[in-house]
């Protein structure tokens, strides 16, 4: 690897090898973030597992902006996409969670990506979703739903929803819901995010990745709560050519505050994926199909799941004159 791709960062007090890290500080900069943004010895909450099928482990940061994931097969595709990757983020209009950083500790390699979710809830819902059958809900009116997949050796659980334990009937609920989910926004929010959607999805398509998913977080808040909610009078702000999150309406009564954005991109379209998808050939509406029709269907369904239904929200004239951004 040649020195301008391989350079040091500091994580939590110690200095670690880094990857295309030309291509990822373009990234940073453009978001602002400086070089020691881990560079505190206590930067990092302790890792724990992050839920996917992976296991991989993860840590959020303290100050509520970054996530640091541990990566295993995703190691090779960002070797071989950062420039493709950095060259997309640096467009601008788009919803895929940043990557600051790529690095690697002991015998472990790991990513750095802006948390999409900087709010911290509680979530009247928290939802990954492919458009497909993999759609979950992973946290429903503030709790977290417990993953109690279907797998082939639970013989027990193929003998009919009468043999499965509650969290599999919540689990199962949960994800009902999640694919039947319609996404409430205003008109104005439901056309920028629809055009940033189909932009990210015409770019993946391209760079050949797959088995991405939709992040989307709801949660409430009375108006009259509203003006102390930084983060969406921060949103509210925003000039009218440009996406913030929150996204912020009023529906029925209520007023929402949304985030939005794509993970998990990092999906090869190989050899592997083509043997999975013929051993999954039973499965119906599966997440394992080529690139090309992944794409065209995650923008047919959330063509279809997101609504402008919702009304907008005007801040007040002194609200308006505030012009900082949140922390």
């Amino acid at each position: 690897m040649s020195a301008e791709a391989m350079a040091t960062i500091i994580v939590q007090g110690k200095t670690v090898d880094t990857f295309n890290d030309a291509d990822w500080r373009r990234v940073r900069e453009r978001a602002g973030v400086t070089d020691d943004f881990l560079a505190a010895t206590d930067a990092l909450h302790p890792f724990k597992p992050g839920g996917g099928k992976g296991g991989d482990l993860m840590a959020f940061s303290r100050c509520g902006r970054y996530i640091v994931k541990e990566v295993k097969g995703d190691h090779k595709t960002l070797m071989e996409k950062a420039r493709e990757i950095t060259e997309h983020l640096l467009r601008g209009n788009s919803l895929m969670a940043a990557i600051y950083a790529h690095f690697q500790e002991d015998d472990k390699f790991y990513l750095v990506m802006n948390n999409l979710l900087t709010d911290q809830g509680p979530w009247l819902g928290l939802y990954d979703l492919k458009g497909c059958a993999d759609d979950k809900t992973l946290i429903s009116q503030g709790k977290k739903v417990r993953v109690v997949n279907k797998r082939i050796w639970h013989l027990h659980m193929w003998g009919g929803s009468c043999c499965w334990t509650d969290d599999r009937h919540v689990y199962f609920k949960g994800k009902q819901a999640a694919r039947h989910l319609k996404i409430i926004l205003t008109d104005e929010q439901r056309l920028e995010v629809m055009a940033r959607l189909k932009g990210d999805c015409e770019f993946l398509t391209s760079a050949n990745l797959m088995d991405y998913s939709l992040l989307v977080a709801v949660r409430t808040v009375s108006e009259s709560k509203l003006p102390e909610e930084e983060a969406a009078q921060w949103s509210l702000r925003a000039p009218a050519n440009e996406l913030r999150f929150p996204l912020v309406h009023r529906n029925n009564g209520q007023v929402y505050l949304v985030y939005i954005g794509i993970i998990d991109y990092l999906q090869i379209w190989n050899n592997a994926k083509k043997v999975a998808q013929c051993l999954k050939f039973l499965e119906r509406n599966k997440a394992t199909i080529p690139p090309l029709e992944y794409g065209r269907r995650f923008v047919d369904h959330f063509d279809a799941a997101i609504e402008g239904l919702g009304e907008p929200l005007e801040l007040s004239l002194s609200e308006a004159t505030r012009t900082e951004t949140p922390e």
